[in-house]
């Protein structure tokens, strides 16, 4: 089964039931399909639509193929796909199927406000994104946390402040906000331990936004500071077609401008891609089919 569910491409046939696109449409989509007729879908809650499919994720989300080929089934592409306008490259529109619709999804729901102070932990592609969209929601500061020293790096470009994610690393944000800790932790690596520190970081009556995809059970969630700190924790799988053309308006009008793909390979060579990022010598790579 082939891999991947970011995606980009030309509609090269569809089927009789297809009203909305049309061969020659510029098209990207989400991750995960959605059938636009179930309750969920007609209340715009496209990720939890009950015939819901994840682009190769094997037979745990629906045994649908991936998008990492030369050509690609888009079931209920109605639902699904999403029109790219001329003046989108296809390498931002390759973005907005995820990690950019799963980080504005995250920053959204973190209802952060102007003059806040915001902590970032984990800098790979979808938390790099944050630190741009959370200066683009109006807030104050930026505190960016990662090991990884190209990561910091890049988040350092986009106006952040840099906390390495060590063992001194909730002393140190306290520090810095006056010993209160953040007003919103945008959590965006899916573990434990970096959910035990997002804890930790944020202030009283502070938001706790979760992007991170957590695989298994997560059996050490603290509750007990959750409760006593009076945390709101907003968690869950992008809502992709919902945040999309939001997404798609700030890559037309050019706000955000972030260049992730630090390799572009052809698809034949996607296994190097892989190992790459493996080795965390890449932050994002594009594959071209031939």
């Amino acid at each position: 089964m082939p891999l991947g569910h970011k995606y980009v491409g030309m509609v090269k046939a569809v089927g009789s039931g297809v009203q909305r696109f049309h061969m020659g449409d510029r098209v990207t989509g989400s991750f995960a399909t959605a059938c636009g007729r179930c309750w969920e879908c007609q209340q715009q809650y496209y990720s939890q639509c009950r015939q819901r499919q994840l682009f190769g994720f094997g037979s745990r989300f629906g045994n649908l193929a991936g998008t990492q080929a030369e050509w690609a089934r888009i079931p209920n592409a109605d639902a699904t796909l999403i029109p790219v306008p001329p003046d989108v490259e296809d390498a931002d529109a390759l973005l907005v199927g995820d990690i950019l619709s799963t980080a504005y999804f995250a920053v959204e729901r973190s209802e952060m406000r102007p003059g806040d102070t915001v902590a970032v932990v984990g800098l790979g592609p979808v938390g790099l994104l944050m630190v741009h969209l959370a200066y683009l929601f109006g807030v104050a500061r930026v505190l960016a946390l990662d090991t990884v020293e190209p990561r910091l790096i890049a988040a350092a470009r986009a106006g952040a402040e840099l906390v390495r994610a060590d063992d001194a690393a909730v002393r140190e944000v306290r520090e810095r906000t006056g010993g209160r800790g953040a007003d919103v932790v945008l959590e965006a690596v899916g573990r434990e331990d970096s959910l035990r520190l997002a804890c930790q970081l944020v202030r009283g009556f502070g938001t706790v936004s979760l992007s991170g995809a957590f695989s298994d059970v997560a059996s050490g969630v603290p509750m007990d500071r959750i409760f006593m700190k009076d945390l709101t924790i907003r968690t869950g799988i992008a809502n992709v077609r919902k945040v999309a053309p939001q997404v798609m308006a700030l890559l037309a009008y050019h706000r955000l401008d972030v260049e992730l793909f630090s390799h572009r390979l052809p698809l034949k060579q996607g296994f190097q891609g892989y190992e790459l990022f493996a080795r965390r010598e890449a932050m994002k790579v594009l594959l071209t089919p031939e």
